[in-house]
């Protein structure tokens, strides 16, 4: 209970912290608005941009860095004697670092810092004056909090609050003046094995702001992703994601930008690096959405190892199917020469499995070789020949190369019948030679 309490505490300082934003966002209604549409998942993830509900683990840490090249992201109806569109921006190159880190199981922080090398800009009036600036983008604080883990269920669940901070340029359209926020409800489903998909559905509260027509202001977030195992290391990812505002869904190409793509992973094996090659294109002619997005990113999740051990024991080997009940059993029958101790040759292949057993054995200490004969003939000549036949096999043991420190042999004549001597087929079960173990350390 404290556990929980402490969980949903955090969740509500976040969201209060969250609203503070939010309203100073309100405050305020003379900023431009940020066309910097694609931000890859600070926390890694199985997609690009889109987020999965899954966290980082505590104290795992996350970093990378994607560059991305965008063309013509914003058009407007053209102005002055201009006909058709205008480009305010024909070309933009961004470069996104970002990072997580988990503080519990259940919840992470995060930040992306955009940083536009490039963005070939034309003033949004008659003159057209062109610029070939850089500079910052706004940067993004989120945190998650996750409610359903898809390790014990199918489907898992997220609440992701976050802020901009307004660190871009509003003139150049890649940053707002002001402080904007939302959250996000995350949703993900293993489909297949190879095969998941996830849903992000939430809000931006930001001011309002109107140029050539094209009204900004509280926004819809929406964003689909799958992603399917190719192989080993290899993964495809397919992205869709856009905004719109709230008072108008979607009733309004230039206000809702879409854009949908995908593109390839592949992981370096468990070192926790991934590359990222993929595009997108903008479905609509909303701003933001470009006629074409390229991107390359390298990411990092630093491994989960169990800790160091510096004296660890190896893991106990599992046990051996041939010994059982005190004995090494053995898989067929071991046969001498009549009234004699001389063993067969079709005998050895089992004599040297009972050797295996005990080359790959060495917790077995001692084992007494017994042996065993039917009620045909005097008890003093059986337990004589039983006893000879018993030391026979521990003389070929010693030869393939058991210590004789490990061995001794009894004979036990026809003392210990494990069938009825009345029968053939009792009397030779009772024929037998038997591998008992004396002393085992592992017993010990």
């Amino acid at each position: 209970m404290p556990q929980m309490i402490k969980k949903y505490f955090g969740f509500g300082f976040m969201v209060l912290v969250f609203s503070l934003f939010t309203l100073q966002a309100k405050a305020s209604l003379d900023s431009k608005f940020d066309i910097i549409t694609f931000h890859p998942a600070v926390d890694g993830g199985d997609y690009f941009s889109v987020y999965g509900s899954q966290n980082l683990k505590a104290w795992q840490g996350n970093v990378g860095l994607y560059i991305d090249y965008s063309n013509r992201p914003l058009q407007f109806i053209g102005v002055g004697n201009a006909t058709g569109r205008q480009s305010i921006i024909d070309h933009m190159l961004v470069g996104d670092l970002y990072g997580a880190i988990g503080l519990t199981d259940w919840a992470e922080v995060g930040v992306n810092i955009p940083v536009v090398f490039y963005n070939w800009f034309f003033t949004d009036n008659f003159a057209a004056e062109e610029d070939h600036g850089g500079g910052m983008g706004d940067i993004q604080l989120m945190t998650k909090f996750r409610v359903i883990n898809t390790e014990n269920h199918k489907v898992g669940f997220s609440i992701m609050p976050f802020v901009t901070l307004p660190s871009g340029d509003p003139v150049r359209f890649t940053g707002n003046a002001n402080p904007t926020g939302g959250v996000l409800f995350i949703t993900d489903f293993i489909i297949h094995e190879r095969f998941t998909l996830a849903l992000n559905l939430g809000g931006v509260i930001r001011d309002d702001v109107t140029v050539h027509d094209v009204r900004i202001d509280d926004q819809f977030k929406y964003g689909l992703a799958g992603n399917i195992r190719l192989g080993k290391n290899w993964f495809a990812i397919i992205e869709t994601y856009g905004t719109t505002p709230f008072r108008s869904l979607f009733s309004n190409e230039g206000e809702s930008p879409l854009e949908a793509g995908g593109g390839i992973r592949y992981m370096f094996g468990d070192s926790g690096f991934s590359m990222n090659l993929g595009g997108t294109a903008g479905l609509v002619d909303g701003v933001g959405a470009p006629r074409a997005r390229g991107f390359l990113g390298v990411n990092w999740t630093s491994p989960i190892r169990e800790k160091d051990c510096p004296v660890c024991a190896p893991p106990a080997p599992p046990p051996d199917p041939r010994i059982k009940g005190g004995k090494i059993v053995i898989w067929g029958k071991i046969y001498f020469d009549t009234d004699k101790a001389d063993i067969k040759p079709i005998s050895y292949p089992v004599l040297d499995d009972v050797v295996d057993v005990m080359n790959k054995n060495s917790q077995i200490e001692l084992v007494e070789v017994q042996g065993n004969c039917d009620i045909r003939g005097s008890d003093a000549y059986n337990m004589k020949l039983s006893d000879r036949r018993a030391n026979s096999v521990l003389e070929y043991l010693v030869s393939k190369g058991i210590s004789a420190s490990r061995l001794q042999s009894k004979g036990f004549g026809w003392h210990n019948p494990i069938a009825d001597n009345k029968t053939k087929e009792g009397m030779s079960q009772n024929r037998r030679v038997e591998f008992v173990i004396q002393k085992d350390s592992s017993q010990l």
